[in-house]
């Protein structure tokens, strides 16, 4: 009986964790932005008619323009040069190229301000001289080279994958016709490519269109308005107007609609596997690959990490400017920094358990045999749209869903509001991990043990859970290092003395004190290096 009743449990289970998270949340956004204090009053009427608004909105789409422009022309060109010159030693190379995901948006862009800012790193080494880039620094394009620097190692993944998979022969049969190189790049190169490029481009575009840490940290000298931010200041800046946020907030989650939906399908064209022979080592494409290292790692990295050992910035490099005391700081009991990273510590622990056993449930309804084929595809949609929604939104949803007047508990104003922010956002990477762990563990040996009379509970424990283990410690690992880095709906959330390291870590660049701001960002970075790549061994060891 329990064999019937279990994947009818399973799917009701699902249901309702995504009805939670997403579901509810969304449908409170839309009616505040829509019928704010009844239906004749439309907070998203109003904000239309606001001039700050379309300069918002026109930010917001110069900036993801701009991301999605400079991030496919990093990507590619390395993707490009890793397949037609592989350098020797391409573990290494890779390993370099991919290093900018260590870093959150946030962090780059305040590295590069250390570097470019007036006294800072550059105008201390050589003077006037970066005077120009600094002022390049604190505009849309500068913002858009941040973005991209970050999210070129996404780019570079699709579009070398794509680079591998594409057969040789047409192209080789052009040139022996006669086609010269531009005329086969043109319509024979460019088109096995297009499902590939266009990926990355509406993903990037995705992230540039919903990014807030970058705007937070750079725009807000330069006075550039995006409408990430302007919905978090709706929130948090009295008179707080939750429905001009809703508002905004409905118009940034549809715009980012525009490119998740088209993304889904074009993510799902089946390819096969990589076929193209491998090319010998060569030397050739060593300058462009190193120069890409140089600004997407060394620089942002090593300027964090230079940052966390000085007193002051702008004492310079002189010995007596150094010291550890930045990190002494952390590890003393009872410090504002000792305690955030406890509060992030904690707060990333539970949500990465909680996300392993929501993910079993809706990796079970989703593989299981009860639900029908619609109901699954619903299913899926709901469970991996929270990649589509931005941060802001899904802060302004869980403060009205769990705010609301009807609800008979509230989580807003507690730590367990950013458990379920941080559930929301990161779910999608558990249940992508759960459901390889759940095909490893599957299969024939719980088809032998359904014969043997085994029940599903036991077959559960004995067969499906050993054999999934190693996926679900990197389901673990993932959320707790995505969780410990999250910064937008920290901010948005956090209740009063529950601070977390990605709130002290802008808080401090923001009032000056750098110094302990970076050293918290240096734990962050390694301990979320070593987090993943534990994540990907065990994925590795299904």
């Amino acid at each position: 009986m329990l064999d019937k009743g279990l994947p009818r449990l399973l799917g009701l289970g699902a249901w309702l964790v995504l009805l939670i998270l997403v579901a509810a949340p969304m449908v409170q956004i839309v009616l505040m932005a829509v019928w704010p204090s009844g239906p004749a009053h439309s907070g998203l009427a109003s904000a239309l008619q606001t001039p700050d608004f379309w300069v918002a909105l026109r930010g917001t789409v110069t900036l993801a323009l701009l991301t999605m422009c400079f991030t496919l022309a990093l990507g590619g060109l390395m993707a490009a040069l890793t397949v037609e010159r592989p350098l020797p030693a391409p573990w290494l190379w890779e390993a370099l190229l991919l290093a900018p995901f260590l870093l959150p948006p946030y962090l780059t862009g305040i590295a590069w301000s250390l570097l470019l800012e007036p006294g800072g790193y550059c105008a201390q080494t050589l003077g006037s001289a970066c005077a120009p880039f600094g002022q390049a620094l604190y505009t849309l394009p500068g913002m858009a080279w941040i973005m991209a620097l970050h999210l070129a190692p996404l780019a570079y993944l699709m579009l070398r994958a794509a680079l591998l998979q594409r057969a040789r022969t047409p192209a080789l049969a052009a040139r022996v016709h006669g086609a010269g190189r531009l005329r086969t790049l043109v319509w024979i190169e460019l088109p096995s490519l297009a499902p590939a490029i266009g990926a990355a481009a509406l993903l990037t575009f995705l992230a540039g269109s919903e990014e807030y840490g970058v705007p937070a940290v750079v725009g807000t000298y330069a006075g550039i308005k995006v409408l990430a931010t302007a919905v978090e200041e709706a929130v948090s800046v009295w008179p707080v107007d939750l429905p001009k946020a809703a508002a905004l907030g409905l118009i940034l989650c549809g715009l980012a609609l525009l490119a998740w939906l088209p993304y889904r399908a074009l993510a799902a064209t089946e390819t096969d596997a990589p076929h193209r022979p491998q090319q010998s080592a060569s030397w050739s494409a060593l300058l462009p690959v190193a120069l890409f290292v140089l600004l997407a790692d060394v620089l942002p990295i090593g300027t964090i990490v230079l940052t966390s050992f000085l007193r002051a910035v702008s004492d310079g490099f002189v010995a007596s400017n150094f010291t550890t005391a930045h990190f002494a700081g952390i590890l003393r009991a009872g410090s504002d920094c000792w305690q955030a990273l406890l509060n992030s510590v904690w707060l990333s622990l539970v949500t990465a358990g909680v996300a392993v056993a929501a993910g079993l449930i809706v990796a079970g309804a989703l593989n299981g045999p009860g639900p029908s084929r619609p109901s699954r595809r619903a299913l899926d949609l709901m469970a991996t749209l929270p990649t589509a929604l931005p941060g802001v939104v899904v802060a302004v949803g869980l403060i009205l869903f769990w705010n609301a007047h009807w609800m008979p508990i509230t989580l807003y104003g507690t730590p367990l509001i950013l458990v379920v922010s941080y559930l929301t956002v990161t779910f999608p990477y558990a249940l992508r991990y759960v459901q390889i762990g759940l095909a490893a563990g599957g299969g024939n040996l719980n088809a032998v043990g359904a014969v043997h009379g085994a029940g599903p509970l036991y077959r559960l424990r004995t067969v499906t859970l050993p054999l999934a283990f190693p996926a679900l410690v990197g389901a673990a690992s993932v959320v707790f290092a995505l969780s410990m880095r999250e910064l937008v709906t920290s901010v948005m959330l956090q209740p009063p003395g529950t601070e977390v390291v990605s709130t002290y870590v802008m808080n401090q660049f923001l009032q000056g004190d750098v110094g302990d701001g970076m050293a918290m960002a240096v734990v962050g970075v390694f301990s979320s290096a070593i987090l993943l790549g534990l994540a990907q061994v065990g994925l590795g060891r299904r």
